[in-house]
């Protein structure tokens, strides 16, 4: 685990108030995972990454330092809430074919941009299981032992849902691209779970 990760656990079971400092190291991380998986709303990403916090806040002195990084800890809370938002039947638009992410482009290939944006519609209509483990490894870079214990699947399941996802696109053209999809930078927002201990 990473030690500061460690140090601020530790210093946030001491002082409660001081979990906004693990807050602010990777709210953009989890806001970011919940933003490229519900279509880029970013009111329904603030909300599920308020939501991630709050009960990882909730389970803060239960946390054991030794199970697995803090990071991997928050990512298996939003994966958690990601599959019962979408069990809640909630209908997300596909994105607008016109409203791709940001993406680091070359100058000399910003006429293939309508390829990234089909590229990217693909992504979109991808079944929600494959598209989490697949933004997992190529976006988020994790390693398949630390996808299958977030997803809660066994390391042989995450590695054929990846192997028929890249069947799906890998013939794409810009397929290398998907790792330049950029994040979004939102603003700080202050963590709801702080009001509880003010």
């Amino acid at each position: 685990m990473d030690k500061e990760d460690i140090y601020l656990i530790e210093e946030a079971k001491k002082d409660h108030k001081k979990f906004e400092d693990i807050y602010k190291k990777y709210s953009q991380k989890i806001f970011n995972y919940f933003w490229f998986r519900v279509g880029h709303q970013k009111d329904i990403a603030e909300d599920l990454m308020q939501e991630t916090f709050i009960r990882a806040y909730k389970d803060l002195d239960k946390f054991n330092l030794r199970t697995h990084s803090y990071y991997s800890y928050l990512l298996t809370i939003a994966h958690n809430l990601l599959v019962n938002y979408y069990r809640k039947n909630k209908i997300i638009p596909l994105e607008s074919v016109d409203n791709i992410p940001n993406i680091i482009i070359p100058e000399e290939e910003i006429d293939k941009k309508e390829n990234l944006k089909l590229l990217w519609k693909a992504i979109q209509e991808l079944p929600q299981p494959e598209k989490d483990i697949f933004f997992l490894k190529y976006k988020e870079d994790l390693p398949i032992k630390e996808i299958a214990k977030i997803v809660d699947k066994s390391e042989n399941a995450v590695k054929l849902i990846l192997s028929r996802t890249r069947k799906k696109l890998i013939n794409h053209p810009y397929f290398k691209y998907i790792t330049s999809f950029k994040d979004y930078q939102k603003k700080y927002t202050k963590p709801k779970f702080f009001k509880k201990i003010l």
